[in-house]
């Protein structure tokens, strides 16, 4: 008797090719390598929706519509900001989300792209007693990020290394957040449902939590603590 799921197919997919033994992660056909640091983070939106969206956007365009998403997000969220703002970081965001309408148009999925974004700055600032800052239409997505958490990112430092960040993180195959995602959207509910229940299923300790608990570690061990992993 064999037990697991060990070589079972569970689903198919051009987006990414995660290997973990050989060390390799594939994004839409370009090695984390060659993205990382050198794409930016509409060019990873580019190519991985437009497989999927034919009249998606490209260039300078996307950038303003991403910048459009942003401020649309943000009028919607503004007003509750402060209610959002007394939950837990993650619930806030969670429940900020599900403000957004429940479409499946490109629009609909241009404003989830850059809801978390938008919501950390808001709900982060409100939380220490400042006043949120409004996105800006022209601005890159990570620049804009550093501009609306407050962040003086004058040589724009902070802002490649969020690019860089969010390209390495954009992808990961069939995790547990994207199996449940996928569920939800197999039932043709909207993009905002499916999201949802990706972020739900991201929260626990055993997936998007778990690099909290590392965080930890890493500063135990730059203090000389050598707390040991529990």
């Amino acid at each position: 008797m064999v037990n697991g799921l060990d070589e079972v197919v569970a689903a198919e997919t051009i987006l990414s090719d995660v290997d973990g033994a050989a060390g390799r992660l594939i994004i839409a056909g370009r090695s984390l390598a060659e993205l990382a640091g050198r794409a930016s983070f509409e060019d990873v939106v580019s190519l991985l929706l437009a497989p999927f969206v034919p009249d998606l956007p490209r260039g300078d365009v996307l950038l303003a519509r991403l910048g459009d998403a942003r401020r649309e997000v943000y009028e919607r969220v503004r007003p509750l900001a402060a209610a959002l703002a007394v939950l837990p970081l993650y619930d806030g965001l969670r429940a900020g989300v599900a403000l957004i309408p429940d479409g499946d148009g490109v629009e609909d999925a241009l404003r989830l792209i850059v809801a978390p974004t938008v919501l950390t700055a808001v709900l982060s600032r409100v939380r220490a007693n400042q006043k949120p800052i409004p996105p800006a239409r022209g601005a890159g997505h990570a620049v804009d990020a550093m501009a609306m958490l407050g962040r003086d990112d004058q040589d724009g430092a902070l802002a490649r290394a969020l690019d860089t960040y969010l390209v390495t993180v954009c992808e990961h195959g069939l995790n547990a957040s994207t199996f449940a995602a996928r569920v939800i959207a197999s039932t043709r509910a909207g993009l905002c449902s499916s999201v949802l229940g990706g972020l739900s299923a991201l929260k626990g300790p055993l997936h998007g939590g778990a690099p909290g608990p590392v965080i930890a570690m890493l500063d135990d061990i730059a203090r000389g603590e050598g707390r040991g992993v529990e």
